[in-house]
């Protein structure tokens, strides 16, 4: 292990700890947002199941967000806790900066940076899901195990016939 990891995942974590203790304590304040952008969603397909208590999302969603925060910062089962804080970061991401909605050129360019960065904090949460701290993928220790198998079978042959007499 290096010794970035067990401060960069802290650091990384902190915010989504933060957002997700405050959406179950004041639910209110989150779907705001959320109202603003459910004619959209009801548009686009999404099920009426997920857009019916805006509140009980926003508890929710903001649960399994400390929840995963906090299983990244302290490194149990980093990579799935990145994974689920990335897939959970890019509709918060959206909805917290809808650019479609910007009324002038300085709301839109705030909306860009807003997304921009949660994008940008998505891609490190991508990046902390994806690495193993040196270790070789499980399909790989696979392969190794059974290319090692096929070799010791190969000298155990080997060695078989040379002593057969």
């Amino acid at each position: 292990m290096t010794l970035v990891s067990p401060l960069a995942r802290p650091l990384l974590a902190a915010t989504f700890v933060a957002d997700g203790v405050d959406a179950v304590l004041h639910p209110d304040a989150h779907t705001e947002k959320f109202h603003r952008i459910k004619p959209a969603l009801d548009k686009a397909g999404v099920p009426a199941a997920l857009t019916a208590d805006p509140r009980m999302l926003a508890r929710v969603s903001g649960a399994v967000s400390a929840v995963c925060g906090l299983m990244l910062a302290t490194g149990r089962k980093p990579r799935t806790a990145a994974m689920t804080l990335a897939v959970l970061n890019i509709p918060v991401t959206v909805l917290n900066n809808p650019v479609w909605d910007a009324a002038d050129a300085r709301q839109r360019k705030h909306y860009v940076a807003g997304l921009l960065r949660g994008l940008s904090i998505g891609g490190g949460l991508l990046y902390a899901a994806a690495y193993r701290g040196g270790k070789p993928s499980w399909s790989w220790r696979m392969e190794n195990a059974r290319e090692h198998r096929a070799q010791v079978r190969a000298a155990t042959e080997a060695v078989k016939e040379r002593y057969k007499a």
